[in-house]
């Protein structure tokens, strides 16, 4: 009997013992999921950091705080209920604080990654207020002159036409700017005082009147300040253009008609412009807001009535500032500027294509 060496190999397993592989494959992940997944993981890699500034409208709190959810959506940070409503307390107070200071005020939000937390922003609510004598400061650093039209009002010339003598006229040009309108009467030989509120325009202002030897006396100072008098019952002209529509309601624009009556010879003339709605329309709280803010105070004519109420003006003519300007100004001279024909149409509020509910015009008053 032969029998097996000791050092044969024996096998490993047995057929009872044998590895089985089961039938059932792996389950494998929604591609869409993984694609999630991916993406929230890079957002919680990403950070940003910025600046986003609004005017400070009261009335459009919320559709200022809907901007800036939508941006933090954009850029991967959700808020809140309580977050979102601690940024809606914090913005509201900034943006009535800024509203009451000035039309040209700034809701500042800034924010940058919370250095404490990965996933998170830290943010600031601020406001940057600029009066209008700053706001056009800032013109005259930054853009280009002629900064409101190289020609005088073509309404002012043509009523002057009807003063007479020159020399027994005396002119008051309240809002004087560059001196577009004060320079060419004083050429003609009116006295005339021009008041700015700006400084650096008055100075502008002065300097020309100084390098012409003109009779122009420039004040700087603004025409709502109590201790701003002009001379009283002096002139037989007073021009008040563009200043109105920075106004910021209807006590200042009764305020300025009343300083008018007082410095105004009797039978003198008064021309002033402003925003006006027409007839049947009745602005809301949010467009008279945003009218401030654009430089385009607007009042109803029934508001102007109340406001010359028991006032010696009597109203002589109401014309669209565009339409007359655009037909009597020289054509060299049209338009005055780049923004004249959307400002002065009411669409500095109402960027439409159909004719806005408001429009700049001209008020030519007589003193009784």
């Amino acid at each position: 009997m032969v029998s097996k060496a000791r050092g044969e190999p024996q096998p490993l397993s047995s057929p009872s013992n044998a590895p089985v592989l089961s039938n059932q494959s792996v389950a494998r992940p929604d591609p869409s999921v993984l694609q999630q997944d991916l993406q929230r993981q890079f957002n919680h890699h990403s950070s940003a950091r910025g600046e986003l500034t609004m005017p400070c409208v009261p009335s459009m709190l919320d559709y200022a705080l809907n901007r800036l959810v939508r941006l933090f959506e954009a850029i991967g940070r959700q808020l809140s209920p309580e977050e979102l409503q601690k940024l809606r307390d914090l913005i509201a107070s900034n943006i009535q604080e800024g509203f009451l200071a000035s039309p040209h005020a700034r809701l500042v939000i800034q924010y940058q990654p919370d250095p404490t937390s990965l996933n998170s922003l830290t943010c600031n609510v601020s406001t940057r207020i600029l009066s209008v004598a700053q706001e056009y400061q800032q013109w005259i650093q930054n853009r280009e002159p002629p900064l409101f039209g190289s020609h005088p009002d073509a309404k002012v010339m043509a009523t002057v036409a009807e003063l007479g003598d020159p020399a027994r006229n005396p002119i008051l040009d309240v809002g004087a700017g560059t001196g577009r309108n004060s320079l060419p009467l004083a050429r003609k030989g009116h006295p005339v005082d021009a008041l700015e509120l700006t400084p650096g325009l008055a100075e502008q202002v002065l300097n020309a009147a100084v390098a012409e030897k003109l009779p122009i006396r420039v004040i700087q100072g603004d025409i709502l300040d109590p201790l701003v008098r002009m001379r009283p019952a002096y002139y037989k002209f007073a021009i008040v253009a563009e200043v109105v529509s920075h106004f910021r309601d209807n006590d200042q624009v009764r305020l300025l008609l009343a300083k008018m009556c007082d410095v105004i010879q009797g039978s003198g003339l008064l021309l002033f412009n402003l925003f006006l709605a027409v007839d049947g329309y009745e602005p809301n709280d949010r467009v008279r807001e945003m009218s401030q803010v654009a430089a385009s105070y607007i009042m109803t004519r029934a508001e102007l009535k109340r406001a010359m109420e028991d006032l010696p003006l009597e109203m002589l003519s109401d014309e669209s500032v565009l339409d007359y300007e655009r037909a009597h100004l020289p054509q060299e001279a049209w338009p005055p500027t780049n923004w004249f024909v959307s400002w002065t149409s009411g669409r500095d509020v109402f960027p439409i294509q159909e004719t806005p509910p408001m429009e700049l015009r001209w008020i030519l008053c007589r003193r009784y």
